[in-house]
């Protein structure tokens, strides 16, 4: 067991895990899954022209109008599917069109009211955390009139689908005392960790309580992804102890957190790669590996603060666990026969050199700089957790965030003389505070993620010949810059987001 650390330690990690834009900030995360949502809208509204001006118009909408709309679970579960579909080339579906279009997003009287859809609906109206996030608790759920059935239903609909494939999961509908045990849980968790402990919070709309046991399997607790976004559920016994309910709600959070970072970005380039793992029975993905490596880490943080709290907290919520378990090896798995594997600190060694060093090859740029953001910051609680050397090393970062060089530029393609020219009509959505910019080109409903050097020689592909554009791209990228022009202008090609002069 390694030796607890100060509490400034702990501050500085805390800080370091909950301040990184690209990984861990709330509000640039947002900022990034708005700017997403306001460009898929409008490609929307180009499939649905009976639909095309509400879906314009809420594409134009602020943030405060914006939000409560697209992280409503059943909302945004129809937006996912109809981009989803539209990418696979399967035609426009009308999941989302037609929510808008039947008046079933709409606020009462015209007068918007800071409630999502589903929320408005709900019967004792609930914030658990409203100092924190606009997180609301599924009590009861008016069936409402009209286009408001649809939306309940569909939510039972998502919720029965995400607890069990045979459906016998049952929802509870908590009383006064569950309520008050999530923001009692919420309060511990954000005095323990200002940082990281508040900022999972805005990730989550909506979180509620169910239960589901099979006979081998038992719900503790669970988050939704694609299924059913922004929300999670927890098992009414995690309640009993405010520690075991903060620790769940943190760790149920960091999943959502990490969700809404991988809609504008990509970690990994293989993401079906599969890799074993000592403590179940069943191989996990290499995103999956991710997710738990992330929940880990913090975890680390999570133990190592709780061992240091302070004599108010102690008395406020009594004394932390003392065991490190997580939970149980899997019946069958190697950790089962062996022993091990059951502390956060050995698995989150195991993932971290399975995903830096074994696979490390098939992570993007961006899931390289993610291992080495994640596990640097803790690893002044465990050292050790990579091997000597640490991660695979990034390539500079010459492209696009979240895009791959075209065969072109392995093959050492020249570059067009004549020049570039933008795409038409590639739509585009700036985020300047982040230096990024979000385009989809034609024909097509996938988001293209620019970083600032990308964004540069998009911004200069205006039809210029060759030496004007490498001329205006070293006055901006200083000299000796060529090659990286070249690998950016053949990864805006292969996205379809600049055409040469002349074709």
């Amino acid at each position: 067991m390694t030796a607890v650390p100060p509490d400034d330690l702990i501050s500085r990690i805390d800080l370091a895990l909950g301040s990184d834009p690209r990984f861990a900030g709330a509000p640039a995360i947002e900022a990034r899954n708005l700017a997403r949502y306001r460009l898929g809208l409008r490609i929307l509204a180009e499939h649905h022209p009976d639909a095309a001006d509400r879906l314009e118009r809420l594409s134009r909408a602020g943030d405060d109008e914006l939000r409560p709309v697209m992280y409503d679970p059943v909302l945004r579960n129809a937006f996912e599917n109809d981009l989803t579909a539209l990418e696979a080339g399967e035609g426009p579906t009308d999941a989302l069109a037609g929510y808008l279009a039947s008046g079933a997003a709409d606020p009462p009287a015209g007068r918007l009211d800071g409630l999502g859809p589903c929320e408005r609906l709900s019967r004792p109206h609930v914030r658990p955390w409203p100092r924190h996030a606009a997180s609301w608790v599924w009590t009861d759920l008016d069936a409402g009139a009209g286009p408001q059935q649809a939306l309940t239903a569909r939510l039972e609909a998502l919720l029965a689908g995400t607890l069990s494939k045979d459906g016998s999961g049952t929802r509870v509908t908590p009383d006064a005392a569950l309520s008050a045990a999530l923001g009692r849980a919420a309060d511990l968790l954000t005095a323990l960790l200002p940082r990281t402990g508040a900022g999972v919070l805005p990730h989550v709309s909506l979180v509620g309580f169910a239960r589901y046991d099979n006979g081998e399997e038992t719900l503790n607790s669970i988050s939704g992804g694609d299924p059913l976004p922004s929300a999670l559920f927890l098992a009414p016994e995690r309640m009993d102890d405010p520690w075991t309910a903060a620790e769940t709600l943190f760790h149920e959070g960091l999943h959502l957190k990490l969700f809404d970072v991988l809609r504008t970005g990509s970690l990994v380039a293989d993401p079906d790669r599969l890799v074993p793992i000592p403590w179940r029975t069943r191989s996990w993905t290499l995103t999956r590996v991710l997710f738990a490596m992330h929940v880990y880490a913090h975890l680390l943080l999570f133990r190592a603060a709780a061992a240091e709290a302070g004599p108010g907290l102690r008395s406020r919520y009594g004394p932390p666990p003392a065991t490190e378990d997580v939970d149980r090896a899997t019946p069958g798995s190697e950790a089962a026969a062996r022993g091990g594997y059951t502390t956060s600190l050995e698995r989150v060694t195991y993932l971290a050199r399975q995903a830096a060093e074994v696979h490390g090859g098939v992570l993007t740029a961006e899931g390289r700089a993610f291992v080495g953001w994640l596990i640097g910051a803790v690893t002044p609680l465990a050292p050790g957790i990579l091997s000597e050397g640490g991660p695979v090393a990034s390539p500079p970062a010459a492209v696009p965030a979240g895009m791959v060089a075209a065969d072109a530029v392995a093959a050492g393609a020249e570059m067009e003389p004549r020049g570039y020219r933008q795409a038409r009509p590639v739509q585009v959505c700036p985020i300047p505070e982040q230096r990024r910019l979000v385009a989809v080109s034609p024909g097509t409903s996938r988001f293209r993620w620019l970083n600032d050097h990308a964004w540069l020689i998009y911004a200069l592909c205006d039809g210029r010949d060759l030496a004007a554009l490498r001329a205006g791209y070293l006055r901006a990228a200083g000299q000796d810059a060529d090659e990286r022009l070249r690998l950016g202008l053949a990864d805006l090609l292969s996205a379809g987001l600049i055409e040469p002069v002349g074709t």
